[in-house]
């Protein structure tokens, strides 16, 4: 891994009240890449991840938490 490049933990949450989560590490993120950039990546390789039961491939995520 380069100076470069980061370690990411990516917490997928279904729900905050049945506590369906599910954390993704990934390996080697670039830090020059920009937040829109990283979360286009991110959405996609959710829908492309074959260890994921399918609500969470499916559910439309909102990046940003609103309290």
């Amino acid at each position: 891994m380069s100076s470069g490049e980061v370690t990411l933990t990516v917490r997928l949450v279904r729900s905050f009240e049945h506590r369906n989560f599910r954390p993704i590490v990934y390996h080697g993120i670039s830090l020059d890449q920009t937040v829109k950039e990283l979360i286009q990546f991110v959405k996609n390789d959710v829908a492309l991840r074959t260890g994921l039961p399918p609500p969470f491939k499916k559910y439309k995520y909102d990046p940003f938490l609103k309290l």
